[in-house]
């Protein structure tokens, strides 16, 4: 029989610096009196800090842009002067568009810029979050299997009540468990997604127990028997109502529609060409909330509670300089007056 307390040394540790700062984090907030909430507060509490940190970014972004567009205003008589003179003559436009713009604006970089930084940002937390999720899970399993091996090398046994007892589960509000996602999902991990690989799933290590062959149908499932759903329409186990997917979906939209606000439209040739191009650039600005929408349906709540609270910021931060931007520039435009 396998020593018990090798299971404990055994136990994964996070790898990822993201994960690892979620959870010194975490073990700050609970470790120094605070009672309320749960793991759902540090996701909370890490968002803000995350989007904070990052804010002298944003706001970069913001004034590159918004100088951008200040620069488009004024060569804007030139270039409809441009358009007229080379109508018939469309790589002849492009090329003294270039040449009117060139050191002036950011170019295609700088408008794609804000865009290519959300996407880095959006797979390094996703990253950090798949990881502490994982490991917690694993932790999770492991501290049972080493209570489970204890037990028999004391000559006892663990029931399937006491093994279901000892299975953590993080609650928040409405979702039963925190590290799946706020859909019909199961609250305990089935076992494809315990080890799956497949998006959304935990691909997590199972205790290397040689005396616990079937170690899912012992260590997971008497827990899965009394917190999961018997078939799809047991709307009562599912694990979450699908209210952090759409609240990411709707959040993440407003933030798109009031960051193109402000966009600079540097697109270069005919009329037509650069309505493509800005229909091109619109079409970009909204995969973003689509792709948090999917991600939101398939991985953790903590995730998807990540992405609503972050989504909210940057639509209540892109309010703010939108309003600003517009009260300077009419307090310039009455002094100019």
């Amino acid at each position: 029989m396998m020593d018990f307390m090798s299971l404990l040394t055994a136990i994964p540790e996070h790898t990822n610096f993201i994960a690892k700062f979620i959870e010194v984090l975490n073990n700050g907030i609970f470790n120094s009196g605070v009672t309320v909430g749960t793991f759902g507060v540090t996701v909370i509490v890490f968002t803000l800090i995350f989007k904070f940190a990052l804010l002298p970014l944003d706001l970069w972004q913001k004034f590159s842009m918004r100088k951008q567009n200040k620069t488009m205003e004024r060569l804007r008589p030139q270039l409809e002067k441009l358009e007229k003179q080379y109508a018939n003559q469309p790589d002849k436009l492009k090329q003294k568009q270039a040449e009117l713009q060139k050191g002036q604006l950011g170019g295609m970089f700088g408008s794609c810029l804000p865009m290519l930084v959300t996407m880095v940002v959006f797979f390094v937390v996703l990253g950090g979050f798949n990881d502490y999720i994982r490991v917690e899970n694993e932790k999770i399993v492991y501290t049972i299997a080493e209570a489970y091996n204890t037990a028999l090398a004391n000559g006892t046994s663990l029931s399937p009540e006491q093994i279901a007892g000892m299975y953590h589960i993080e609650k928040f509000l409405w979702i039963s468990n925190i590290y799946m996602p706020d859909t019909w999902s199961a609250v305990i991990p089935t076992m494809e997604q315990y080890v799956g690989s497949g998006m959304g799933a935990l691909n997590a290590t199972r205790p290397d127990i040689a005396n616990i062959p079937n170690w899912y149908e012992v260590l997971i499932k008497p827990a899965a028997d009394v917190y999961n759903k018997s078939s799809f329409w047991n709307i009562g186990k599912w694990n979450g109502y699908l209210v952090l997917p759409i609240l990411s979906i709707i959040t993440s939209i407003l933030s798109a529609k009031l960051l193109g606000t402000s966009q600079a439209n540097t697109a270069m040739g005919t009329k037509e060409q650069q309505k493509s191009a800005q229909k091109t650039q619109k079409f970009m600005n909204y995969i973003m909330p689509v792709m948090f929408g999917v991600f939101s349906l398939f991985y953790s709540s903590a995730f998807a509670l990540y992405i609503f609270i972050s989504s909210l910021f940057s639509t209540i931060f892109n309010l703010i300089f939108n309003l600003i931007s517009k009260n300077v520039d009419k307090k310039k435009a009455e002094i100019v007056a």
